[in-house]
């Protein structure tokens, strides 16, 4: 089954193109931007049409957002099943509403006439790693400014219905499975997550600690919040105490989160690692030995490295869809620590493997 993916480019196609690749078996089709010039849309047995403009003049973004769905319409094949990322602004006056309104009726009526499966999905407030900031998403705009020591500024605070985005490529393979549709969305004020945020902060930041993350909201908040800090501040500094019995440092101080701490040797001139998450986020601390550490964001051909020692002993942090390694580059055996963000479970590791 080959499923195409319009948008793909954009915050949302990129956890749905990654998503769909390492969790099914299915043909996952990133579409180019002009994907109805795109010879492989004629093949896709499914599209998710995620494509469209949502921020420029009214009438711009009505005519574009009609122009493009009926450019799907004109490229895809005769039954093909459709899912549309709709919007609950359709609820609302205003012009971006109007054309997704628009667009579901268009696709609807094709669909029929063509004999696809369509299915429309008004989606709320999405938020999760790598959304651009100051662009649609407040909590993009307030993750970044955290993390690059700006201030947060609340200019409207309202009450938002939010979902984290892959919970919404969940419900694009509830489609494709013709399983039952239901978003998971949190209700809250924009102050409740500056709060929540500025606790994040505050605690990463300046305590040193992990915060409480006992709830899926918080988890997927708090993965929100450390893609977005920069990449020269990943390696963070420990505080090493010595006197005539030896010596102490503390790796990880934890607020009740769950988690699990395990330690690895790795002989001269091996790697460990290859691979990444979607849900939870590693700890890494060399503490004896010499040791490079690579990261690359997926998607990206940028590579990170970042060089440890147990002679200055600092922990990173594994961001989300973030392939990682670890390499022995010294001439002794390697003794790392690690602390994850949840208790390892062998039927649903979330764990993917890719070569950095």
């Amino acid at each position: 089954m080959k499923i195409g993916i319009t948008g793909a480019h954009g915050f949302i196609g990129y956890h749905t193109y990654y998503n769909l690749k390492y969790t099914t078996d299915w043909d996952v089709i990133k579409l180019d931007r002009a994907f109805y010039n795109d010879k492989k849309i004629k093949e896709c047995d499914w599209v998710i049409h995620l494509a469209g403009m949502n921020r420029g003049d009214e009438d711009e973004i009505y005519k574009a957002n009609i122009d493009l769905t009926q450019l799907l319409l004109d490229s895809v094949k005769t039954g093909c099943n459709i899912i549309f990322s709709s919007s609950t602004q359709v609820e609302l006056d205003n012009s971006y509403g109007d054309c997704k309104l628009d667009c579901e009726q268009m696709i609807q009526n094709w669909c029929q006439q063509y004999g696809g499966k369509f299915y429309n999905l008004r989606i709320p407030n999405v938020f999760g790693p790598f959304c651009k900031p100051n662009y649609n998403s407040f909590i993009a705009t307030f993750c970044h400014n955290l993390c690059n020591d700006k201030d947060i500024k609340i200019t409207n605070n309202g009450t938002v219905n939010l979902i984290y985005v892959n919970d919404v490529v969940e419900e694009f393979k509830n489609c494709v499975e013709e399983k039952t549709q239901a978003f998971k969305t949190t209700e809250m004020t924009v102050s409740d997550v500056s709060e929540l945020l500025t606790y994040f902060s505050n605690c990463y930041f300046d305590d040193g600690r992990i915060p409480d993350l006992n709830n899926d909201f918080d988890r997927n908040l708090f993965n929100t919040f450390i893609s977005y800090i920069p990449t020269d501040k990943r390696l963070l500094k420990t505080e090493l105490h010595s006197d005539e019995r030896g010596s102490l440092t503390e790796l990880a101080k934890v607020d009740l989160s769950e988690g699990q701490v395990f330690f690895s040797t790795t002989n001269e001139g091996y790697v460990r690692g290859q691979h990444f998450h979607m849900r939870k986020f590693e700890r890494f601390c060399v503490v004896d030995g010499k040791a490079v550490i690579r990261i690359r964001k997926m998607g990206s051909d940028k590579v990170y490295e970042y060089e440890v020692s147990g002679d200055d002993i600092k922990v990173i942090d594994m961001p989300v869809l973030h392939t990682h390694n670890i390499e022995n580059i010294g001439k002794e055996k390697l003794t790392a620590v690690f602390w994850i963000s949840e208790i390892y479970d062998d039927k649903n590791p979330d764990t993917f493997f890719e070569e950095v």
